[in-house]
């Protein structure tokens, strides 16, 4: 009596975790990859490498790798999250990026805004992408840190494109601070 009804309730929450899953949007879903890998990690992203493997990922090779990462002595893994894949890059003393083929970068920028005041710092835009850089305003751990969002145009037809975070103690030391 007892093994069904821990059955039961096992069968039913894993049948909300699957619902709960459904409804995640793009943006929600790389803010999770993000927040895990990256921002949870930001004072030693070597462990990044290790988390990867744990769930499934695996680390690229050298050829395979982003350059400016891999010059920085970084690493770039691959991660299999929700049904879809994310390639995160990171270098110890530089930053973690996490590369999605479906960004949604509006959805993005509002879920970065809900949990921090932001504030924009650039603006660059070319004619196939745009990357825009913000700072972390609000107080605590992660003030004076960067947010870049890199995203293709509505016009090419893609959708892909990365987040990247630079921790604050790495901004304060690049700027002097």
């Amino acid at each position: 009596m007892v093994l069904n009804l821990i059955i039961s309730f096992l069968l039913l929450s894993l049948s909300i975790s699957v619902v709960a899953n459904e409804d995640k949007s793009e943006a929600q879903l790389t803010i999770e990859v993000l927040d895990a890998f990256c921002i949870q990690n930001q004072t030693d992203f070597s462990n990044i490498t290790l988390m990867a493997k744990s769930s499934g990922g695996k680390v690229l090779p050298n050829e395979m790798a982003d350059p400016v990462m891999r010059e920085l002595g970084g690493s770039t893994v691959y991660i299999p999250y929700q049904g879809r894949n994310y390639l995160i890059a990171y270098a110890n003393g530089g930053g973690c990026s996490v590369g999605t083929k479906f960004i949604d970068e509006v959805n993005l920028k509002n879920l970065l805004n809900k949990h921090f005041t932001l504030s924009l710092l650039d603006t660059q835009r070319s004619l196939s992408q745009a990357n825009e850089i913000f700072e972390v305003k609000s107080s605590g751990l992660l003030l004076g840190a960067i947010f870049s969002i890199t995203y293709s145009l509505a016009d090419t037809g893609y959708k892909d494109g990365s987040i990247s975070f630079i921790p604050a103690n790495t901004v304060n030391k690049a700027t002097g601070n």
